[in-house]
């Protein structure tokens, strides 16, 4: 009763079931067969005829998007985190938003979920959505506040999936390791979203029963997703991936090279052959059916490191991460965060968005900080030739 109930909801609000149906059928066909389907959502969302007409374009970055949503389709409007380190406003369509969530729930079905498993998923700010998700099962969660109340609707639930990012789950996860509910967390698979898995995977997958990882932007959802065999699936039903050198050429297969994205379904905010900064390989894999695939691996994204210590009022992770784009999105165009927990003491590095701009207009983030971490904030300015080879790809930064 309760799934015929989720069909009836759904068929009159986000039409998930719909998408996921529709993703069935894409699921099963070749390489070739998508890159056609790729070509002809270029001619008709995008007005590009050819492939040679496509790659004629240039790359594009976070200056070349507009700040305005074209006129003439219903969108919906949200801020990046900021986890490129570049808060930003972007628009896509309504159906887009709608399509980016059963691409979640497909990569939950890939990864074993049947539809009576529970999944936890942490979102950024209070869910609105909640009455919609219970009926299928899932059960989100603000991530910005992890607390007992949190860990006690996590243990009343036994869910066997997390979803989210990176640095929340393993906020979450770390609180129920402390507190011993191994049994618990051993039946738990995870899927990783937002940021890079590097060490936290280490530490986190012996503890679970799965670790997987997606791959996405706030520019264009979900670039790859959980295979269900350990990859991370292109999903080219969504967009286009090349993996191009740093003069704009495409790289052999299996080799390093700067991740390059464009997601022909977006008319409103137009993301074509953007690049986003992340760096990583691209190869050719078939599956235990047979079925061969883009993956993308190796990626060098973004990084939050995690610390836990008597320093702090609450753990250093994710949730440092949120609040940056909501608050300074006009002040800056880059960030990156240094903490210090011994000398009780964060540093914020920007690079302002005009001369307009100043120091005092970040006090708000640090009073935010002194009230959640109970560590005081510097200000610095961000010296672009320095900043990379010092936090390595790392937003925020533990030393």
């Amino acid at each position: 009763m309760k799934n015929i109930i989720y069909h009836i909801i759904d068929f009159f609000t986000f039409k998930q079931i719909k998408y996921l149906r529709i993703f069935d059928k894409l699921d099963k066909l070749s390489i070739d067969e998508l890159t056609l389907f790729q070509l002809n959502k270029l001619k008709n969302n995008l007005k590009i005829y050819s492939w040679d007409d496509f790659y004629k374009l240039p790359i594009t970055t976070k200056k070349d998007l507009p700040e305005r949503p074209n006129a003439g389709r219903e969108y919906h409007q949200h801020e990046t985190s900021g986890s490129t380190g570049e808060p930003r406003v972007i628009w896509v369509p309504k159906e887009t938003w709608y399509r980016k969530d059963a691409i979640f729930t497909r990569s939950w079905n890939r990864m074993g979920r049947k539809p009576s498993d529970k999944v936890f998923r942490l979102m950024a700010g209070e869910p609105e959505y909640a009455w919609y998700d219970r009926w299928r099962n899932v059960f989100p969660s603000n991530y910005r506040k992890i607390d007992e109340d949190t860990i006690n609707q996590f243990l009343k639930i036994k869910p066997k999936f997390i979803h989210g990012p990176g640095g929340a789950i393993r906020q979450l996860c770390e609180k129920l390791i402390s507190k011993g509910h191994l049994d618990i967390l051993s039946k738990v698979n995870i899927e990783w979203c937002s940021e890079s898995a590097n060490g936290h995977k280490e530490r986190l997958e012996k503890f679970v029963n799965s670790f997987h990882q997606q791959y996405g932007l706030a520019e264009l959802p979900t670039v790859g997703s959980p295979d269900g065999e350990g990859n991370c699936r292109v999903v080219m039903e969504q967009g286009i991936v090349e993996i191009l050198d740093d003069d704009g050429n495409k790289v052999k297969e299996g080799e390093e090279g700067y991740i390059v994205v464009t997601d022909f379904n977006n008319t409103v905010t137009p993301i074509i052959r953007y690049k986003c900064g992340d760096r990583g390989k691209i190869k050719k894999y078939k599956n235990k059916d047979g079925l061969e695939y883009y993956i993308i691996y190796d990626i060098i994204g973004r990084g939050v490191d995690f610390y836990d210590g008597p320093e702090v009022k609450k753990p250093i992770g994710w949730s440092i991460v949120s609040p940056i784009s909501h608050i300074l999105g006009d002040v800056i165009s880059k960030w990156r965060v240094e903490v210090d927990p011994k000398n009780k003491k964060v540093i914020l590095y920007v690079k302002f968005i005009n001369e307009a701009s100043n120091f005092d207009q970040l006090k708000d983030y640090g009073s935010w900080i002194k009230e959640n971490y109970g560590l005081d904030t510097d200000y610095k300015i961000l010296e672009e030739e320095k900043y990379d080879i010092y936090f390595k790809n790392k937003l925020v930064k533990v030393i």
